[in-house]
């Protein structure tokens, strides 16, 4: 009997302080764990659908930093891992052809435009090198479709006007004699002056064009959006208030021209040529000004139109809208815009939710987007001529982004009890994936289970990822 209590004893032994050591080395959750997570954004498909490169925010408590990298990972799933490791990069976005991408990088001094040239066989970056060098610095570029032109943000003084040359240089001169001054102080005559910790100073918000091509003859960027307005308006984060049409010939993008904006919330979208200075050759008349071309194309609405997104077959432009002056809060509705008509369309009339973040679907013309529903944000899909949305993707989702080639759609996701991951899903009727995968909604839809696992945060230095 002892014998059997002393092998029982040396039996539990172990497993109890094997436990006990695992108590030992879990802890709550603190504030410094939470620091310790990559913030993980902005999944962007490849061209050819095998990648997606997203952003990745490291944060140092001990030098009060954060910085962003340039991550990749396959479509399918599978390891990730960092693609440009010895220079901060952010907002990836690739090149029509899949060959080249850009990104922003304050390597070097101001935060700048840069290109990387990518291998996709190997996914790798060969080469990268600084595309802008603006006094005024630059933010947000996207790629014309076409492949042939390159738009981003800057924030500038709108008094310095002409050529892109001269604007450039007006630019650059006063910053010069701003940071040379010994007067520190600045004059307003007018609010928004600020947004949360960051002054105006004098300066606004407009959307310029370069020729992707490094060598042109001229390319000094030029100003699309002249004038005393901020174009894009300011924004938290989200989708961009400015997109490219498919043929790469117009610029549509969100501005508030009203004369009080403190009190305005009327941001309305406005369409402008991409190539509207160019001269008439054959006649030698002067180039047009874009604020001379630019059409605003909601003046109807005295609220906020915003985030537009052209079909892939140009023949629309998807936003959102608000339906109450002044009220920042107002729920956003999925509005549709008909190019060749005009006409405007509620695609959301009858559905009380909140519209999140919009995609369009890739084989029909329908519109995906993200909304607040009893705590989650489900993935809904609605057709252009239908009048109810169906949930399409159950869980709290965001940032979507529909594959080019095959039209997966690309999420990300999070919860109470997990940080923002990467998910892809095959909707039913274009994969293999059984319906009664699905469950119902509140509403009676059946809701795709299919999504796959592709990416999650990680405080270690690699970040493992698997299918699930």
């Amino acid at each position: 009997m002892r014998r059997f209590i002393l092998l029982a004893l040396l039996f539990v032994a172990p497993v109890v302080l094997s436990v006990h050591l695992e108590a030992q080395s879990k802890h709550p959750f603190t504030f410094e764990d939470m620091m310790k997570l990559k913030r993980v954004a902005e999944p962007v498909p490849s061209p050819d659908g095998k990648w997606v490169a997203f952003s990745v925010v490291d944060v140092s408590l001990e030098a009060n930093t954060k910085t962003p990298h340039v991550w990749i990972v396959p479509t399918a799933g599978g390891e990730s891992r960092e693609i440009i490791a010895d220079q901060d990069a952010d907002r990836p976005r690739w090149s029509p052809d899949g060959k080249r991408f850009l990104f922003l990088s304050s390597k070097g001094g101001g935060q700048q435009v840069w290109i990387a040239d990518f291998d996709s066989a190997t996914a790798t970056v060969t080469a990268t090198h600084r595309f802008t060098s603006l006094a005024t610095e630059a933010d947000g570029p996207i790629w014309s479709p076409d492949g042939k032109n390159i738009v981003f943000v800057s924030s500038v003084f709108p008094e310095c006007v002409g050529s892109p040359a001269e604007g450039a240089a007006c630019n650059a001169k006063k910053l010069d004699e701003v940071a040379k001054s010994k007067v520190k102080a600045q004059v307003f005559t007018r609010l928004l002056y600020r947004h949360w910790n960051a002054y105006q100073e004098g300066k606004r918000s407009h959307l310029f064009v370069v020729a992707a091509d490094a060598a042109a003859e001229d390319n000094t960027p030029r100003d699309l959006t002249p004038g005393d307005y901020d174009s894009p308006v300011f924004s938290l984060g989200g989708q961009d208030n400015y997109v490219i049409a498919p043929d790469g010939q117009e610029l549509c993008y969100t501005s508030n021209h009203d004369k009080v904006e403190a009190t305005s919330t009327n941001n309305d979208l406005w369409i402008v040529p991409i190539n509207a200075t160019t001269p008439n050759v054959a006649t030698g008349a002067s180039p047009v000004s874009s604020s001379q071309t630019a059409k605003n194309i909601t003046a109807d609405n005295p609220a906020s139109d915003s985030t537009p997104l052209y079909s892939s077959d140009g023949k629309y432009i998807a936003y959102r809208a608000q339906k109450r002056p002044g009220y920042e809060s107002d729920q956003f509705r999925l509005m549709l815009y008909n190019r060749k008509t005009g006409e405007k369309k509620n695609l959301t009339e009858d559905f009380d939710r909140w519209i999140g973040t919009i995609a369009w679907n890739l084989d029909s013309p329908a519109v995906l987007f993200s909304g607040d529903n009893f705590g989650e944000a489900p993935v809904y899909m609605i057709g252009v001529d239908d009048k109810k949305p169906r949930v399409m993707v159950g869980g709290y989702n965001d940032d979507l982004s529909v594959v080019p080639n095959d039209g997966r759609l690309l999420f990300t996701r999070m919860s109470l009890t997990s940080p923002n991951e990467i998910y892809g899903t095959t909707f039913s009727g274009r994969s293999n994936c059984p319906v009664d995968h699905g469950f119902r909604d509140q509403n009676g839809y059946t809701v795709d289970r299919c999504d796959t696992f592709i990416e999650k945060p990680s405080p270690t230095s690699t970040m493992p990822s698997s299918p699930r």
